[in-house]
């Protein structure tokens, strides 16, 4: 069992530590001792800490010089996120993306409002997407509402972009 020390607000408060698997983004869920738990990540674009819901935390910023350690990769690539939010049919579609080319294909990496990343769309050759790269656990809902309004969203800005 890995664990950690933090400094918060001039007290000492002790934390077990678990990676969560995430190709895209440094992600770890942190369990105090007090009984709170929540999960921290870095943000891709800053390589600031966030905390879940919480975000950009003065406890997220102490945990990710403590969890600096841990980390596969200490050096942060910044990846310049391109930012939508529209509304369609009264709902707010909020996200983040870069975009990129897989030979062909061009490719999506999306990022949630809490600059989480959620999945990879693939604009394939034949008017069809493909989602690849999900990192919902499988007690989450897949979202095929939100899915369907960032691909109208991504498919206007590409036709636009051409």
């Amino acid at each position: 069992m890995r664990k950690i020390i933090l400094q918060e607000e001039g007290q000492e408060m002790e934390a077990r530590v678990t990676e969560i698997e995430n190709r895209h983004q440094n992600q770890f869920k942190l369990r105090f001792k007090n009984g709170y738990e929540n999960i921290f990540y870095t943000d891709v674009e800053s390589g600031n800490w966030i905390e879940e819901d919480l975000g950009f935390t003065s406890l997220a910023a102490e945990a990710g010089k403590q969890l600096r350690p841990f980390l596969r990769s200490p050096f942060h690539v910044p990846k310049i996120l391109t930012w939508q939010k529209q509304y369609i049919n009264d709902t707010a579609v909020c996200f983040g993306f870069f975009n990129f080319l897989n030979g062909r294909q061009k490719c999506y990496q999306i990022y949630g409002c809490n600059r989480k990343y959620m999945y990879t769309l693939v604009d394939m050759d034949n008017d069809e997407w493909q989602i690849s790269g999900s990192t919902l656990s499988v007690n989450e809902q897949f979202d095929t509402r939100l899915a369907h309004r960032i691909i109208r969203i991504l498919s206007a800005y590409t036709a636009n972009a051409e």
